[in-house]
């Protein structure tokens, strides 16, 4: 069967890439920039370092820090009204993946109106147009958004995620805004991008661009995730990370996400946990569950990571080494277990039923995802990593 492959957003990647983006936004003619963030970012340096090198390309700029994990579709639509309140004519989503997804969902509210509810796809999107141009700028290595088309929203009325479409105009990846990401940031972040990569090459709809892409984010991020760790302001460990995110949000953003994320969004909503944190601890069990349907995926999973298979070794075996690295690796990096997160086993059993009625993403897993495969799945995740 064909498959078709393809990329929509461009990227500006390389350190002092925030330069070169400034430069950008004055040749294209805009005069007055909105930057979203979160306060952490604001803290940290990084919103007002951006203003002043936008003031250096005769730039005007307004900056709002108060971005929110898991962002409430009230709060876009009250972003929306922000920016257009400003005038402004280009908008800068800066830091994690909420403050980019807000950045990019505020973007289609200020253009079309209405609420952000919609433009959610789970509500019959009827279409928008898109006149302000959105850049997103992460300052960790971890959800990939910069370049995928999904802004995901906490729709309140109903509590749950629910995505809204929109490819920002340019991705800028500059290793330098990433070095402030504390130890836990860093590991939560990378596991994320992890998460994507590994649930990304074992859908349902792989394709060979995007497989490329999963399999060397795997391997990026293994090999430079604890380094980071250790030296946070090492740029090359730092731009490799980024860069592995950026290339498995391309990948998911083709080839989908599924178990692991429908475990993460719950668990995220419903105990108010990082998302990165759900995710990563979903990867050794999502390789174990796609064993026996994706064999050969799970073995170049393998020797992405450098896991030495010993020969004879059948799809399981391969998944339990791999699985095993894995926790390794979260446990060099300090990756939190759900137990140490306060959350009994009890109250993470509970979320199975919501975790696949709520994510139609789950028809994107090899074979059917019953509710009792899913309980099973996250009491793995609670039992095989404390």
């Amino acid at each position: 069967m064909a498959v078709m492959y393809q990329q929509v957003c461009p990227v500006l990647f390389g350190e002092n890439a925030t330069q070169e983006m400034a430069k950008k936004i004055a040749e294209e003619g805009h005069k007055n920039v909105f930057i979203c963030c979160d306060p952490g970012v604001r803290a940290a340096g990084i919103a007002d370092m951006i203003v002043e090198i936008l003031k250096e390309e005769g730039l005007s700029s307004s900056v709002f820090d108060e971005c929110v994990p898991d962002a409430p579709d009230t709060s876009i639509d009250e972003l929306a009204e922000k920016i257009r309140q400003t005038g402004a004519d280009i908008i800068l989503g800066v830091g994690g993946g909420s403050s980019m997804d807000a950045a990019k969902a505020a973007g289609v509210v200020l253009d079309n109106g209405d609420s952000v509810r919609k433009y959610m796809e789970e509500n019959g999107n009827p279409g928008f147009v898109i006149k302000t141009p959105v850049y997103l700028l992460p300052t960790n290595a971890g959800t990939g958004s910069e370049s995928t088309p999904m802004s995901v929203i906490h729709e309140m009325a109903t509590d749950t995620k629910k995505v809204v479409l929109r490819y920002a105009e340019l991705a800028v990846l500059d290793p330098k805004l990433t070095v402030s990401c504390p130890p836990s940031v860093t590991v939560n972040s990378g596991m994320d991008a992890l998460s994507h990569a590994v649930e990304a090459c074992t859908s349902v709809a792989p394709n060979p661009k995007d497989m490329a892409l999963a399999l060397h984010a795997i391997k990026l991020i293994v090999n430079n995730l604890p380094i980071a760790i250790r030296e946070p302001e090492n740029l090359e460990a730092r731009g490799n990370l980024l860069f592995a995110s950026n290339i498995s949000g391309i990948a998911f953003a083709a080839m989908s996400t599924h178990i692991g994320h429908c475990f993460a969004h719950e668990a995220g909503i419903h105990f108010h946990l990082n998302h990165g944190l759900c995710c990563g601890l979903a990867v050794p069990e999502t390789i174990r569950f796609v064993a026996d349907k994706k064999p050969e995926e799970v073995r170049k999973i393998a020797e992405a990571m450098g896991v030495a298979v010993p020969e004879g070794c059948d799809a399981k075996e391969t998944a339990e080494l791999v699985a095993k690295f894995v926790r390794s690796l979260m446990r060099e990096c300090g990756m939190k277990p759900l137990k140490e997160c306060g959350i009994s086993r009890e109250d993470a059993l509970s979320i199975a039923k919501a975790a696949i009625d709520n994510n139609w993403f789950h028809i994107m897993c090899p074979g059917d995802i019953t509710y009792a495969q899913m309980e099973q799945f996250i009491a793995d995740i609670y039992d095989n990593y404390q």
